[in-house]
């Protein structure tokens, strides 16, 4: 009774939405448009993009009378092909004129949309890319407003294939999605071929010109339990092209977060992302590292990561590319490995990445004397630099550096950025009158970086005074002036 309680209810609630959307129960819809669904509204669409982690396309088609400028807007742009690249992303479309007649309500270049949206973009597209404007062009930007592709002229490089290859690069769960749905074929072929042959086959298809193959045979692994099978596709798709490799990193992220489940899976994956894309190699082999608990186990990655094939050989970070020893000596000291534990370590093992082994260190109850010399660093350096290393100087080296971290506490553009250079010379105890508490009261009240602050504060005073405003202030107070003569 419950459940068909349930339908009846959900049935009722269907009749409510199709009524407020203007339509009868038994009216049917029209087919959607085969072609390009433009979006109409800028800035939600724009709004949309970013929530939903979406590729933004703008086709700019302004000269209507130029040949390639027609042929896109009446032929490719409202084919089912295009339609279907372009479903994962916000496209818009530039265009400056009017193409509504006496009495249309919308635009007959580009049906389904509306004139002034299309004029809307392309001012703003101006506004940003400058008003020498050549048309037909494309461009995607990833769903930050970032440039990941730009062609002027139409000469057939962009096309659907394009399309669902940057949408694997961009939204790669979306191009799993996608492929599951516009793929389905392949899928089931994929699903239905005997073993022998599953590697050649998917290598093949994945050598080939689809920008969704990838997420293609992700759906097949999905759905295949057997571990032949799991096997052969996941080291076939080491022949995944380079912008379809981002979508193998979900699909690869669990196992190398919980390598001690499947491990031989495990390895697999990461030999499969070293082939296919060296960096993203590195990042399953750390990931694993840190997270396998004993050492035959890292041992095996280890020699994976080096490309040994000697069985029982000890590899150490030394056998490892010089520029990737930094990202192994890190893991293996969070994995509280014995090579990352050495007392003495070359320079190289820690070249580019001395913030993150100094915090590595930190972590794992061991201190370092690597310390940051802030002249290093220039004036402009991203926040990722600034932050970690002002957060991991020791008191002697903030009073060394002291005019460099006072000036990081007046001129950084960012408060989360001021309240490192602040906590920074509380514990090297230098007040720059009063400065230093204000900065970091500061940091408390704000919303996002409140309790980070009040948190990282309460570790250098070294007691936490509580909740009462007036006692945070004179512990404060009192500690960073402690050092003052």
């Amino acid at each position: 009774m419950r459940l068909l309680a349930f339908i009846l209810a959900w049935a009722a609630l269907s009749t409510v939405v199709l009524a407020e959307d203007g339509q009868s129960p038994k009216t049917k819809k029209p087919p959607p448009l085969p072609g390009i669904w433009w979006q109409k509204d800028y800035a939600k669409g724009m709004q949309r993009a970013m929530s939903e982690g979406r590729p933004i396309l703008f086709a700019i088609n302004a000269l209507e009378t130029e040949r390639a400028n027609n042929q896109l807007a009446q032929m490719q742009y409202q084919s089912a092909a295009w339609g279907e690249a372009t479903r994962g992303y916000v496209p818009f479309v530039c265009n400056p004129n009017n193409h509504k007649g006496p009495g249309e309500q919308s635009c007959s270049r580009y049906p389904g949309h509306d004139c002034a949206q299309h004029q809307v973009v392309l001012q703003w597209f101006t506004s940003r890319f400058g008003d020498a404007l050549i048309s037909p062009q494309h461009v995607i930007l990833e769903p930050d407003g970032d440039v990941a592709f730009r062609k002027e002229y139409y000469t057939g490089v962009v096309k659907p294939a394009l399309l669902d290859a940057y949408l694997s690069n961009i939204s790669p769960r979306i191009a799993y999605a996608r492929a599951g749905i516009v793929r389905e074929a392949q899928v089931k072929r994929f699903a239905k071929l005997p073993l022998e042959q599953l590697d050649e086959k998917a290598a093949g298809y994945l050598s080939g010109t689809d920008g969704l193959a990838a997420a293609a045979l992700l759906n097949v692994l999905d759905d295949t339990y057997d571990a032949k099978r799991r096997a052969a596709l996941i080291r076939a798709l080491r022949h995944t092209h380079d912008l379809q490799v981002p979508v193998l990193i979900p699909a690869a992220e669990e196992r190398v977060l919980y390598p001690a489940d499947e491990p031989a899976e495990t390895l697999l994956w990461i030999a499969t992302l070293f082939e296919a894309d060296r960096p993203s190699g590195v990042w399953a082999a750390t990931r694993a590292l840190v997270r396998l608990e004993s050492e035959a186990e890292r041992d095996r990655v280890l020699r994976l990561w080096a490309g040994s094939t000697e069985e029982g050989a000890k590899p150490g970070i030394d056998d490892l590319p010089e520029d990737e020893r930094p990202n192994a000596y890190e893991a293996l000291i969070l994995a509280k490995d014995r090579r990352g534990l050495a007392t003495k370590v070359s320079a190289a093992w820690k070249k580019g990445r001395e913030n993150e082994i100094a915090r590595a260190l930190r972590k794992v109850g061991r201190t370092t004397a690597t310390t940051v010399d802030l002249d290093t660093i220039k004036d402009g350096a991203a926040p990722a630099v600034w932050r970690p290393a002002l957060l991991s100087m020791t008191p002697e080296a903030v009073r060394a550096q002291a005019q460099r971290v006072a000036w990081a506490l007046k001129a950084m553009p960012s408060l989360r950025l001021r309240v490192a250079a602040a906590l920074a010379l509380l514990r090297g105890q230098l007040p720059q009158g009063g400065t230093v508490v204000q900065t970091i009261l500061a940091g408390i009240d704000d919303l996002v970086e409140g309790r980070e602050t009040r948190a990282l504060a309460v570790r250098i005073l070294g007691d936490d005074p509580g909740r009462n405003r007036a006692a945070l202030v004179k512990a404060l107070d009192s500690f960073v002036k402690g050092g003052a003569k």
